[in-house]
């Protein structure tokens, strides 16, 4: 027989919603700006290191005597 969990609540109070500093448009901009730059950066990394493995198994799989597929797509 399952036995039943007990749940906490947690209620939160004003004093501490009031406590908080409020967050600027400018900064909140800014740091929107940020996580796309981070973002971005990542994503142009992973698609060079991605097209860089790509032609590297390429390339061993055709020293080894295997003939890569051709897909179609973008041709490097």
């Amino acid at each position: 027989m399952e036995q039943t969990k007990r749940i906490r609540v947690i209620k939160g109070g004003r004093k501490a919603e009031a406590a908080q500093p409020a967050v600027s448009v400018k900064s909140a901009a800014a740091a929107v700006r940020e996580v796309k730059d981070v973002v971005s950066d990542w994503v142009r990394d992973h698609r060079q290191r991605s097209d860089e493995f790509r032609r590297n198994y390429s390339t061993l799989l055709g020293e080894m005597g295997f003939k890569t597929p051709s897909y179609g797509g973008r041709v490097a």
